[in-house]
C-alpha cells in the first residue's frame, strides 16, 4: 500500500523532482523531497493524525512506564536474521539460549548502511546522510540546519538536520559531528534525571606505539580525535580501524558524534568508560543497584561484536574483571563465534546483578544486516513484495516499521539521501540503503549518452551493469568442480570463462565452507570461507574442464535474469537483523511478530523512561527525530508480553 502511494507521487513529477533536487537550497530541499510517511500514509489508511498516548502513559508499549528500571543494550555488527537465528553459524548461545530466556524479534531492521548511520539513527532519530553512510572518513562538523518548516504532521522532514551541501552530496562534503541543535536520547535522559553510561570494550587501550589509538581519554567520549574539525576538513583519517591491542572503533560508539553530548559535560567517567575497566567498568557498576545506571549502552570491540572474521587481538581482552575467574580464555576467531563468547561472559553478570532483578531489560541487537536479504525464508521473504505497478522485487528501502498499526517495510529517506528517478523510472540515487550488497551500481546518472534501455544504468566508463568479475580459482583438467574462495550464492547461473573452461559454461551449485585460519604468530585464527562451485552448461548439466584452471571470469549478470536486480526498485535499507530482549516482563521463549527498526527502538526507550515531561521532543510526548513519526509504534505487547512481571519471566 505504502509503496504504491509513493510511486504515484513520483510518477507524477519524476523529471521535476530530479531538477528540483539538483537546484534546491537547504530549505527548499527539505520541503521538496517526497517521502512515504505522515500525511500520505494516514490518507491511505483513512485515519486522522492523532497521538496514541494512553492514559496509563505507556504509548502502546504493553507495559506501564516505570516498570522497567534498568536497560542494557548490547549492539553487535553486520549480521542478518538468517545468519544469526537459524543455526547457520556456530553461535548457539545467541541463537538458542538467549531466545529461550526472552523474546525473539523476528522483524527488527537496521535503518541504513554502513555502520555509523545506524548508530546515529538509534540515539537521535536522524536519518542517513552520505558521510555517516561512509562511516565518516573525517571527524569534522556536520554543516546544516534543522528543518522546522511547518509542523510534524505537514513536513515529512520536520526535525531533521538538512546538510548545507544539499541532498545526495558526495561523502566527505557534509561533515559528521552533529551540531548541538540535534538532541539525543542521552540529552533527554539528562533532562529527565535518568542515569546512563556508555561502555566500550578496549576504549583507551594503548595502541602499538603505547598511546591510545583513537582518543585521549573518556573526556572525549571515545572520539577518534580530541575535537571535530570544521565542515569539509580533510585533515583527519578514517576512525574505523582496529589493531592488536586496541580493537575499539569510534564508528560503533555514538557518543563522540554529537556536540549536544560533547558540550554537555557528559564525557567523563560517570558517563563513558572502558567496558572492562576494574574501577568504573560494567562488572564494577553491577555490584550494587546504586552504582548501576538506569540505561547502559554496551559496544563490544570490533571482534566481540561479530564484525571482524579474524580478530586483530584477543576478543576478550581485559574481559575478566572478576578476579575469581581462572585462566581467562584467549580467542582470535571472529564473527558470531566471538560474539557468543562475549555474550556468554557478559550477560550472566548482568542477570546476576541486583539491578536486573529489579525491573531489568537486556536488549541484544545488531546495527545492520549483512547482507540485508538472505535466503532461508525470513529476511529474503520480507525483502520481496508485489506492488500494483511492478513485478515482485526487493522492497523499497526495507527497514520495517509499524505505523498506525499497519506493517510497512521501508523507512523515511530523510532530506539528505532522498530517492529520485529518471524519465524511464530508473533510480538515480542509492537512498538509505546505499546500494549495499546488491549488484545495482552506486553511480547511476540522470542523463546517459547514448540513452540506455530502461532497467539499466551507466557506469563511469560507459559500460552497462553489473560488470564482469575475475576470481583466482583452481581446478585440474577434466574436473567438474572449481575451487574459488570468492564465489557466493548469488553467483549461481552466471556465465563463466577462462583458460581450461569450456565454451558455454556457467556457475552451478555454490558451496562455501567455513574453515579455521591461523592468527598472528601461529595463534588460533579466525573462521574463513573456502568456496567451490560446480561447472555446468546452460541447462544445468555438469561439464568438465578442458585443462588446468588458475582463474575464472564471471560474465556480467543480466537484469532480466537476476532476481535481485531492478534499476526501478529502491535498494534495501538496513535489512532484517532480528533482536533478543530478556526481562521479567517478557515471557521466556516467546516470539514477536511486530515490525520494528532503530526509530522504533528509540521511541521505546523514550517511553520506558517517561522522558516526555522533561524533554517534550518534536511531538510534545518526548520523541525526537524520526522516533516522532506520527503513528510509529514502539515495542508493543508482542514484546512486553508478561506485563505482570512474574518470576518466571
Amino acid at each position: 500500500m505504502r509503496s504504491w502511494s509513493r510511486r504515484r507521487l513520483q510518477q507524477s513529477a519524476i523529471v521535476a523532482l530530479a531538477i528540483t533536487l539538483a537546484a534546491a537550497g537547504v530549505a527548499g530541499a527539505a520541503g521538496a523531497v517526497p517521502r512515504r510517511h505522515h500525511a500520505g500514509h494516514r490518507h491511505q489508511l483513512g485515519r486522522p493524525p492523532k497521538p496514541r498516548w494512553s492514559q496509563a502513559g505507556n504509548d502502546d508499549l504493553g507495559i506501564t512506564a516505570g516498570k522497567i528500571k534498568h536497560v542494557w543494550l548490547i549492539i553487535l555488527e553486520n549480521k542478518s536474521y538468517d545468519a544469526t537465528f537459524t543455526g547457520l553459524n556456530d553461535n548457539t548461545y545467541l541463537w538458542k539460549t538467549l531466545p529461550g530466556q526472552g523474546v525473539l524479534l523476528k522483524h527488527y531492521y537496521g535503518t541504513g548502511h554502513f555502520s555509523l548511520d545506524n548508530y546515529i539513527s538509534a540515539v537521535s532519530g536522524q536519518a542517513t546522510q552520505p558521510d555517516t553512510q561512509a562511516d565518516c572518513p573525517y571527524y569534522d562538523t556536520f554543516g546544516g540546519s534543522v528543518d522546522t518548516t511547518g509542523s510534524l504532521d505537514s513536513n515529512p522532514n520536520y526535525g531533521q538536520l538538512v546538510s548545507a551541501a544539499g541532498p545526495n552530496a558526495a561523502a566527505g562534503s557534509n561533515g559528521c559531528v552533529y551540531p548541538s541543535s540535534v538532541p539525543t536520547l542521552f540529552n533527554q535522559f539528562d533532562k529527565a534525571g535518568v542515569s546512563w553510561k556508555g561502555y566500550a570494550q578496549d576504549l583507551n587501550n594503548p595502541g602499538p606505539n603505547g598511546m591510545p589509538s583513537h582518543s585521549a581519554g573518556s573526556q572525549y567520549c571515545g572520539a577518534p580525535f580530541p575535537s571535530p574539525g570544521p565542515t569539509g576538513s580533510k585533515a583527519q583519517a578514517n576512525p574505523g580501524s582496529a589493531d592488536a591491542t586496541d580493537q575499539y572503533v569510534p564508528k560503533h560508539f555514538p557518543f563522540p558524534w554529537f556536540d549536544s553530548i560533547l558540550q554537555a559535560g557528559d564525557c567523563n567517567a560517570q558517563h563513558i568508560a572502558n567496558l572492562f575497566d576494574p574501577g568504573d567498568g560494567l562488572y564494577h557498576d553491577l555490584q550494587s543497584e546504586a552504582t548501576t545506571p538506569a540505561f547502559s549502552w554496551i559496544s563490544p570491540n570490533n571482534c566481540s561484536d561479530a564484525h571482524d572474521a579474524v580478530c586483530h587481538g584477543n576478543n576478550l581482552s581485559g574481559g575478566f574483571a572478576d578476579p575469581t575467574t581462572p585462566n581467562p580464555p584467549i580467542n582470535y576467531t571472529g564473527g558470531l563465534y566471538a560474539s557468543d563468547l562475549f555474550l556468554e561472559h557478559v550477560i550472566p553478570e548482568i542477570e546476576a546483578s541486583p539491578a536486573f532483578k529489579d525491573g531489568g531489560l537486556i536488549d541484544i541487537t545488531f546495527d545492520e544486516a549483512f547482507p540485508p536479504f538472505t535466503y532461508t525464508g525470513n529476511s529474503f521473504r520480507n525483502s520481496r513484495r508485489v506492488a500494483p505497478d511492478a513485478a515482485t522485487s526487493l522492497a523499497d528501502d526495507s527497514a520495517a516499521e509499524t505505523l498506525f498499526g499497519q506493517t510497512v517495510r521501508d523507512e523515511p529517506t530523510g532530506p539528505n539521501t532522498p530517492l529520485a528517478r529518471d524519465a524511464d523510472g530508473n533510480e538515480l540515487y542509492p537512498g538509505p540503503g546505499d546500494n549495499s550488497y546488491i549488484d545495482r551500481p552506486s553511480n547511476c546518472v540522470a542523463q546517459t549518452t547514448p540513452p540506455q534501455p530502461a532497467g539499466t544504468c551507466l557506469l563511469g566508463g560507459g559500460s552497462s551493469v553489473p560488470g564482469a568479475r575475475t576470481d583466482t580459482a583452481t581446478a585440474v583438467a577434466d574436473s567438474t568442480t572449481i575451487s574459488d574462495n570468492a564465489i557466493v550464492a548469488t553467483d549461481a547461473g552466471r556465465a563463466v570463462s577462462g583458460s581450461g573452461i569450456p565454451a558455454g559454461a556457467h556457475v552451478g551449485e555454490v558451496t562455501d565452507t567455513p574453515t579455521t585460519a591461523t592468527g598472528p604468530s601461529g595463534s588460533p585464527g579466525g573462521i574463513v570461507d573456502t568456496g567451490l562451485f560446480e561447472l555446468v552448461d546452460a541447462s544445468g548439466r555438469a561439464i568438465a574442464t578442458t585443462g588446468p584452471v588458475t582463474s575464472v571470469t564471471l560474465a556480467p549478470e543480466s537484469p532480466s535474469t537476476d532476481p535481485l536486480y531492478s534499476a526501478k526498485g529502491a535498494t534495501t535499507g538496513g535489512g532484517d537483523t532480528g533482536s533478543v530482549l530478556i526481562s521479567p516482563y517478557i515471557t521466556p521463549g516467546s516470539v514477536a511478530d511486530g515490525y520494528y527498526n532503530h526509530y522504533s527502538w528509540l521511541r521505546t526507550m523514550e517511553d520506558l523512561f517517561g522522558v516526555g515531561a522533561a524533554s517534550p521532543g518534536l511531538d510534545g510526548q518526548g520523541h525526537i527525530g524520526y522516533a516522532a513519526q506520527p503513528g510509529l509504534d514502539p515495542f508493543g505487547s508482542d514484546v512486553f508480553n508478561n506485563p505482570g512481571g512474574q518470576p518466571g519471566g
